[in-house]
């Protein structure tokens, strides 16, 4: 068997989400952050609104569904902080790092997923816990938090154009 098992919702859930990851990959290298302002970027928003809600109910683990959470809070605060009038003026701060931690939780579960179930039949580990997987979950940790301090140190925030009067 080439795919592996998953129920109809498993499926949905897969396909479904499955498109965010090159969005993700495509916004973060052409913009070097996920800007909600720009189109592509509502589209990934939109599959990873789908992956987060669906993964809360097919994933049957706790740690799994915590980061289902997580990227379901991310997704919200990154999404929606410019309408918070009062935190408006940190509000480009505060969606890089939202949105960067959506994007981290897109990956860790699906690098996860990956490895424990493909190749069908002869998966590259036996389980989540396998060394491999966790040397890989560390790695992503450590490309969040180097990642997110470039973002914010090297990134410039938006700067409005102001009219002489």
């Amino acid at each position: 068997m080439l795919l592996p098992q998953l129920s109809a919702l498993g499926w949905f859930h897969t396909l479904g989400s499955l498109p965010a990851v090159p969005l993700a990959l495509y916004l973060l290298i052409r913009y070097g952050r996920i800007p909600p302002e720009k189109m592509i970027s509502k589209i990934f928003l939109g599959f990873m609104f789908i992956g987060a809600l669906s993964g809360v109910l097919v994933i049957k683990s706790l740690p799994g569904v915590a980061i289902s959470i997580l990227s379901l809070g991310s997704l919200v605060v990154g999404s929606t902080i410019g309408f918070v009038t009062p935190l408006a003026r940190h509000r480009w701060w505060i969606q890089t790092v939202s949105l960067s931690v959506a994007v981290f939780t897109l990956f860790l579960p699906s690098v996860t997923e990956v490895m424990t179930r493909l190749p069908a039949g002869q998966p590259i580990a036996d389980s989540p816990e396998d060394p491999l997987v966790v040397a890989f979950q560390l790695s992503l940790v450590v490309i969040l938090i180097v990642g997110v301090t470039l973002q914010l140190l090297f990134l410039r925030r938006p700067v409005r154009a102001t009219v002489a009067a």
